[in-house]
Protein backbone atom coordinates (compact mmCIF):
# COMPACT_ATOMS: atom_id res chain seq x y z
CA UNK A 1 0.00 0.00 0.00
CA UNK A 2 2.87 2.29 0.83
CA UNK A 3 3.96 1.85 -2.95
CA UNK A 4 0.61 4.14 -4.25
CA UNK A 5 0.88 7.38 -4.18
CA UNK A 6 -2.02 8.74 -2.42
CA UNK A 7 -4.06 12.06 -4.31
CA UNK A 8 -6.75 14.47 -3.18
CA UNK A 9 -7.87 16.88 -6.11
CA UNK A 10 -9.20 20.31 -5.38
CA UNK A 11 -11.06 22.65 -8.07
CA UNK A 12 -14.40 24.12 -8.03
CA UNK A 13 -14.30 23.14 -12.07
CA UNK A 14 -15.79 19.75 -11.84
CA UNK A 15 -14.28 19.88 -15.43
CA UNK A 16 -10.89 20.51 -14.39
CA UNK A 17 -11.39 17.65 -11.59
CA UNK A 18 -12.02 15.55 -14.06
CA UNK A 19 -9.23 15.96 -16.23
CA UNK A 20 -6.96 15.53 -13.52
CA UNK A 21 -8.84 12.21 -12.72
CA UNK A 22 -8.29 11.21 -16.11
CA UNK A 23 -5.06 11.97 -16.30
CA UNK A 24 -3.54 10.80 -13.00
CA UNK A 25 -5.49 7.50 -13.77
CA UNK A 26 -2.64 6.83 -16.53
CA UNK A 27 0.00 7.00 -14.31
CA UNK A 28 0.70 3.87 -12.60
CA UNK A 29 0.90 3.97 -8.61
CA UNK A 30 -1.04 7.21 -8.43
CA UNK A 31 -4.54 6.36 -6.26
CA UNK A 32 -7.19 9.91 -6.27
CA UNK A 33 -8.27 9.09 -2.51
CA UNK A 34 -10.54 12.10 -2.87
CA UNK A 35 -12.27 15.44 -4.11
CA UNK A 36 -13.49 18.13 -3.11
CA UNK A 37 -15.01 21.88 -5.29
CA UNK A 38 -13.80 24.50 -2.82
CA UNK A 39 -11.44 24.79 0.04
CA UNK A 40 -13.47 24.85 2.95
CA UNK A 41 -14.76 21.03 1.56
CA UNK A 42 -10.58 20.56 0.55
CA UNK A 43 -9.57 20.80 4.65
CA UNK A 44 -12.70 18.04 5.57
CA UNK A 45 -11.61 15.52 2.74
CA UNK A 46 -7.67 16.50 3.22
CA UNK A 47 -8.29 15.47 6.88
CA UNK A 48 -9.98 12.67 6.46
CA UNK A 49 -8.16 10.83 3.45
CA UNK A 50 -4.87 12.21 4.67
CA UNK A 51 -3.62 11.79 1.77
CA UNK A 52 0.41 11.94 0.23
CA UNK A 53 -0.24 14.83 -2.08
CA UNK A 54 -3.12 17.74 -2.37
CA UNK A 55 -3.28 19.13 -6.02
CA UNK A 56 -5.31 22.43 -5.17
CA UNK A 57 -6.99 25.00 -7.82
CA UNK A 58 -5.49 28.72 -6.41
CA UNK A 59 -8.51 31.01 -7.03
CA UNK A 60 -11.81 28.78 -5.68
CA UNK A 61 -15.37 30.51 -3.93
CA UNK A 62 -15.79 30.47 -0.55
CA UNK A 63 -12.04 29.52 0.62
CA UNK A 64 -9.50 29.92 -1.82
CA UNK A 65 -6.64 27.88 -1.97
CA UNK A 66 -4.43 30.05 -0.59
CA UNK A 67 -6.48 30.62 2.87
CA UNK A 68 -7.19 26.45 2.06
CA UNK A 69 -3.06 26.21 1.60
CA UNK A 70 -2.70 27.76 5.29
CA UNK A 71 -5.36 25.50 7.18
CA UNK A 72 -3.83 22.38 5.72
CA UNK A 73 -0.42 22.80 6.25
CA UNK A 74 -1.44 23.09 10.24
CA UNK A 75 -3.99 20.38 10.50
CA UNK A 76 -2.64 17.73 7.98
CA UNK A 77 1.23 18.86 8.27
CA UNK A 78 1.78 14.81 7.09
CA UNK A 79 0.16 16.25 3.54
CA UNK A 80 2.60 18.29 0.57
CA UNK A 81 0.28 20.90 -1.15
CA UNK A 82 0.80 21.54 -5.21
CA UNK A 83 -1.24 24.25 -6.20
CA UNK A 84 -2.61 24.44 -9.74
CA UNK A 85 -3.35 27.27 -11.48
CA UNK A 86 -4.55 28.74 -15.02
CA UNK A 87 -3.80 32.41 -14.21
CA UNK A 88 -0.33 32.61 -15.86
CA UNK A 89 0.63 36.05 -15.26
CA UNK A 90 0.41 35.66 -11.39
CA UNK A 91 4.13 35.53 -9.87
CA UNK A 92 2.56 36.52 -6.91
CA UNK A 93 0.10 34.04 -6.17
CA UNK A 94 2.73 31.22 -6.69
CA UNK A 95 5.12 32.98 -4.63
CA UNK A 96 2.76 33.00 -1.51
CA UNK A 97 2.09 29.56 -2.19
CA UNK A 98 5.84 28.80 -1.98
CA UNK A 99 6.03 31.17 1.37
CA UNK A 100 3.18 29.22 3.00
CA UNK A 101 4.44 25.64 2.14
CA UNK A 102 3.74 24.33 -1.32
CA UNK A 103 5.72 22.28 -2.79
CA UNK A 104 5.06 22.76 -6.52
CA UNK A 105 2.68 25.73 -8.69
CA UNK A 106 1.58 23.73 -11.54
CA UNK A 107 -0.12 25.02 -14.56
CA UNK A 108 -4.04 24.65 -16.13
CA UNK A 109 -5.27 22.94 -17.74
CA UNK A 110 -2.86 20.55 -16.84
CA UNK A 111 -1.06 18.02 -19.51
CA UNK A 112 0.50 14.83 -18.68
CA UNK A 113 4.32 15.99 -18.85
CA UNK A 114 3.87 18.25 -16.09
CA UNK A 115 1.56 15.51 -13.94
CA UNK A 116 4.56 13.06 -14.33
CA UNK A 117 7.29 15.37 -13.60
CA UNK A 118 5.05 16.31 -10.30
CA UNK A 119 4.02 12.63 -9.69
CA UNK A 120 7.97 11.57 -9.84
CA UNK A 121 9.10 14.39 -7.41
CA UNK A 122 5.84 13.61 -4.91
CA UNK A 123 7.22 9.84 -5.52
CA UNK A 124 10.64 10.32 -4.80
CA UNK A 125 9.79 13.14 -1.50
CA UNK A 126 7.67 9.88 0.18
CA UNK A 127 10.44 7.53 -0.55
CA UNK A 128 12.50 9.55 1.44
CA UNK A 129 10.15 10.29 3.99
CA UNK A 130 9.52 6.56 4.40
CA UNK A 131 13.17 5.73 4.85
CA UNK A 132 13.88 7.95 7.36
CA UNK A 133 11.10 6.76 9.35
CA UNK A 134 12.77 3.54 9.02
CA UNK A 135 9.74 2.26 6.80
CA UNK A 136 11.49 2.29 3.84
CA UNK A 137 11.20 -0.77 1.29
CA UNK A 138 13.75 -3.42 1.31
Amino acid sequence: MDDKLTVVVVDDSATARAQFTELASQCQGVEIVGTASDGAEAVLVVAKAKPDLVVMDVVMPNLDGLAALRILRTRVPSSRIAMASSLGGSPGRAEEAFRLGAVQVISKPFDMSQLDTLFANEREAKAQRLAAQGGGRS
